[in-house]
């Protein structure tokens, strides 16, 4: 562990700041070659992709007057990939022949293969942080995470029992568990960090988001339960010509009317507050977790607002939404001029022309302004609203001899598919 303290008054006590280039220059080249890419290797040239990414944010956010450096290969993470296929798939196949040999096993098939695969997917996120912290250099000083992957999947798996147990209550206590124990086993050279993150300062946010998007879905289903005699017909709602779910006719003048109404009701409004405050609780979130790290007597003060989270969506959806208004009426047109000059082949060309640029048009601007708009916009708020207190004593940070972690490690996350990819953030 290193001695801090080393610093002398001013100079120790100095404010440093973080930057990052919103202007992003550059960086719709990457996606959209990324994106091309991926789609023409079959989502192979992802790995690669990502490796870009990192290198072009690492190096362009700058911590004190120096900038970051990943030093990731897109080998690496492919390699692991193929790795953590040859171990995952002898796993699924495993618990598909124990399923069907094991008849007792059959009715709980399906929550066996629920445990193990998320116990995997959240060891994976673990040693994939770890990862991508060994390729991490700053001033030359690489960062390195220890501790268990297997104790993280152990307490994210008694954590998220309690909060399903808590009806979601405890979802911030957990939160703020897991974010102690990762930034507790974080490592910027021989210096190890600290977090002080807690559930109750993220409670309120948390207790704002559960009222208004899980309350009434709850609070539904428990009425509906309770009405009905502990017991919820199974044709309750029924679906529709028209493939929608509605409230089955027989039940109309019944306690169950309007208590089928509110379970399908309560998810649609639950789905659209949901994404009218999930900015807002990340926000506060990231806020209180950057606040919550330390390095010795260096400490993160962020000042990070919600408005800061919303516009980049906001910027988002409106772009997705615009181009798809404007590529249905220029199709729309196109094929009402081939309808009045009596080509109607050519009008049903046009049609299928146009979803066929619509689905790969929209996907690709889709994954070129997530990058350039969302995660860019998000990065730089985060970034910009930062600063570290007592930046003098960072000088005091020495290198370690530690080895680099393997692209095993976040090939596994690849595999499941659990995220990590670039995270906003520690």
């Amino acid at each position: 562990m290193v001695s801090f303290g080393g610093g002398q008054g001013a100079a120790a006590g100095r404010t440093g700041e973080i930057g990052f280039d919103r202007r992003v220059p550059g960086l719709t080249g990457i996606a959209v070659r990324g994106f091309l890419l991926s789609l023409i290797t079959f989502g192979i040239y992802r790995f690669w992709y990502v490796t870009e990414l990192r290198r072009y944010f690492w190096s362009r956010t700058i911590v004190d007057g120096s900038p970051a450096e990943y030093t990731g290969r897109g080998k690496e993470l492919f390699l692991g990939f193929l790795v953590a296929l040859a171990i995952l798939i002898p796993i699924y196949v495993a618990i598909f022949v124990a399923t069907i040999s094991l008849p007792w096993l059959a009715p709980v098939g399906g929550l066996v293969s629920f445990a193990v695969l998320f116990l995997l997917g959240q060891y994976a996120l673990y040693r994939g942080r770890r990862y991508r912290a060994s390729r991490t250099l700053w001033r030359g000083i690489r960062l390195g995470q220890d501790g268990s992957g297997f104790v993280y999947a152990l307490m994210a798996a008694g954590w998220w029992t309690l909060t399903f147990l808590t009806s979601g209550l405890a979802f911030p206590f957990m939160r703020a568990a897991l974010e102690r124990y990762r930034i507790n086993h974080t490592l910027i050279g021989a210096s190890r960090m600290k977090s002080e993150a807690r559930g109750l300062s993220i409670l309120l946010p948390w207790l704002l988001f559960y009222a208004v998007v899980l309350l009434p879905i709850v609070g539904s289903f428990v009425a509906a339960f309770i009405a009905l005699g502990y017991t919820i017909p199974s044709d309750l709602i029924e679906t529709d010509a028209l493939g929608k779910s509605v409230l089955n006719p027989d039940y109309a003048d019944s306690v169950g009317g309007p208590l089928g109404v509110a379970l399908v009701a309560a998810p649609s409004f639950g789905l659209i507050a949901a994404l009218l405050l999930i900015p807002f609780y990340r926000a506060r979130e990231t806020r209180v977790f950057m606040n919550a790290a330390s390095l010795g007597p260096v400490r993160l003060a962020s000042n990070l607002r919600a408005r800061q989270f919303y516009w980049p969506y906001i910027v988002y959806f409106l772009s997705i939404i615009g181009f798809v208004l404007v590529l249905g009426i220029i199709v729309l047109l196109g094929g009402l001029l081939f309808r009045t000059a009596g080509a109607e082949s050519g009008f049903h060309i046009a049609i299928a022309l146009g979803a066929i640029v619509l689905y790969l048009g929209g996907a690709l601007l889709a994954a070129v302004l997530y990058v350039r708009v969302i995660t860019a916009r998000l990065w730089h708020a985060v970034a910009a609203t930062t600063v570290v207190e007592n930046a003098g004593e960072l000088d005091a940070v020495l290198a370690s001899s530690r080895r680099q972690a393997s692209g095993l490690n976040e090939g596994m996350a690849d595999a499941l598919d659990v995220g990590g990819a670039l995270e906003i953030g520690f």
